[in-house]
């Protein structure tokens, strides 16, 4: 492990050992209970990063938080993340990066618990307004934006959702009711109920899917994308500006059903960004869609063909640290 990854995960392991000892801002490293739901921050020169099932993500820097997707009452047959939608009190921005279901459903009640700003594709946006969201609160983008905050910036890309063969969905999708088993009628409504909060507009595809690049003061590089579509010309734009190479990188690693056809999608996306270090996301199962996709077979080709990345994949609500400011 280099120097520079063995500091980023310092905070993890010390805070872990050491916890009884630490302030309440260093335990931030140690806790798993979200800011968003009142635990608490981290040190000034650190960034807490965790994850709460497929593509949502909780960002906690300089007193802000910063959430990735809103998708927290999942249904009856979810596995639960450890806290609902109601118990959401603090966020200072919510970025979408499209609208499916999976992604926005709970958009509503937490900007209006929060009053968080939200932001997304014109497709996004619109949903969101659908749902509930005040317009007050919302904010388009179209790829190319430039967000500020305190300590800061996020730089929209346009990037482009995955695409899957509606014949393969079928067959995957029978089959994994197959082993599953019936589903009851109350779980079948809930299930209904939270996949109508949410968008089926094509324009999803390569107008509605947004990555954000976070760059903090110093230069400390998180690049998020919720799908994993094909690479556009944005990201290798943006990508050849900022050198070729990210700190950390967040990408989702589902949709292709084995791990052959979803490392084909997911490991070139990855190679472009070039991070130093790789979070998976979205790898985890939807009842009756996706079954948990194993990601030892893309951790392993990381290893092979990118030996200056490392990968490392969270469980729920589990705090990573990040040193934004030396990179130690």
């Amino acid at each position: 492990m280099n120097t520079s990854l063995a500091g980023l995960l310092l905070w993890t392991s010390i805070a872990h050992a050491m916890a009884p000892m630490i302030d309440s801002k260093a335990a931030a490293c140690a806790s798993l209970i979200p800011a968003a739901v009142g635990g608490p921050m981290p040190p000034d020169s650190v960034a807490t990063l965790r994850w709460f099932g497929t593509t949502n993500f909780e960002l906690a820097y300089r007193d802000q938080v910063i959430l990735l997707d809103t998708f927290y009452n999942r249904g009856p047959r979810f596995r639960p993340i450890g806290f609902t939608v109601d118990q959401v009190k603090r966020a200072d921005a919510i970025l979408i990066g499209h609208g499916h279901w999976d992604h926005i459903s709970d958009v509503a009640p937490v900007a209006k618990q929060t009053g968080a700003r939200v932001i997304g594709a014109p497709v996004t946006i619109e949903a969101a307004v659908k749902l509930g969201v005040p317009g007050s609160q919302t904010e388009v983008v179209h790829g190319g934006e430039t967000l500020k905050f305190k300590g800061f910036t996020v730089e929209t890309i346009l990037a482009q959702h995955s695409t899957l063969s509606p014949e393969v969905v079928k067959s995957f999708s029978n089959a994994i009711a197959v082993a599953a088993g019936e589903s009851t009628p109350e779980q079948n409504a809930l299930e209904e109920a939270i996949e109508a909060r949410g968008t089926s507009d094509p324009r999803v595809i390569k107008e509605g899917t947004i990555a954000y690049l976070f760059t903090f003061d110093g230069g400390f590089r998180l690049i998020y994308r919720n799908s994993a579509g094909p690479i556009t010309d944005a990201e290798r734009a943006v990508m050849q500006r900022i050198g070729s190479k990210t700190d950390v990188a967040i990408v989702a690693y589902i949709g292709q059903y084995i791990a052959q056809r979803q490392i084909a999608a997911t490991l070139p996306i990855i190679q472009l960004y070039n991070p130093m270090l790789y979070l998976p996301a979205h790898h985890d199962e939807i009842p009756g869609l996706f079954l948990d996709i194993g990601i030892e077979p893309l951790r392993m080709a990381i290893r092979d063909q990118m030996p200056g990345t490392r990968s490392y994949s969270q469980l729920y609500r589990e705090p990573m640290c990040l040193n934004v400011k030396s990179k130690r």
